[in-house]
């Protein structure tokens, strides 16, 4: 097996020797080959735009937290104004409270790198705000840094 020219050899990389061709380790100066046949492991990319976003988000939402419980409190009148028809007024805020917790959950998921779909949703109940669209463009363009 040792003999020059050989099919069962091969010179190890490290020290120049004849080896064994299937030999995992130099037996002359213990240069490892398994970890050369191992395949690279891919880095994730460690981005704070997905945080940024999510805060952006988060902050957003607060907007219909407040209008939203405003007009549920308050029935008939909203900033002032007497609007006949209460149960649609309550219905409303509701509805806007919904918004609310549902576009909180996507800044909470942006934050956490995860579930990416859900923060997209959660970014989109926010675009009328200055504050959520520019969340949801952070957390758009950041889509490799979540893990799922």
């Amino acid at each position: 097996m040792q003999a020059s020219g050989g099919q069962g050899t091969r010179n190890c990389v490290s020290c120049g020797r004849q080896i064994a061709f299937d030999a995992n380790v130099c037996p002359f100066c213990g240069h490892d080959y398994r970890m050369q046949m191992m395949a690279p492991v891919p880095q994730k990319k460690d981005s704070g735009m997905p945080v940024a976003g999510g805060v952006l988000i988060i902050i957003a939402s607060l907007g219909y937290f407040l209008v939203g419980g405003l007009m549920a409190a308050s029935g008939s009148v909203v900033f002032g104004l007497s609007l006949g028809a209460s149960g649609v007024v309550v219905a409303c805020g509701v509805l806007l409270l919904l918004l609310g917790v549902m576009s909180l959950l996507g800044g909470i998921f942006a934050i956490q790198k995860r579930h990416f779909g859900i923060a997209i949703i959660g970014g989109l109940f926010v675009i009328p705000s200055i504050l959520g669209l520019i969340g949801l463009i952070l957390v758009a363009i950041s889509k490799d840094s979540f893990e799922s």
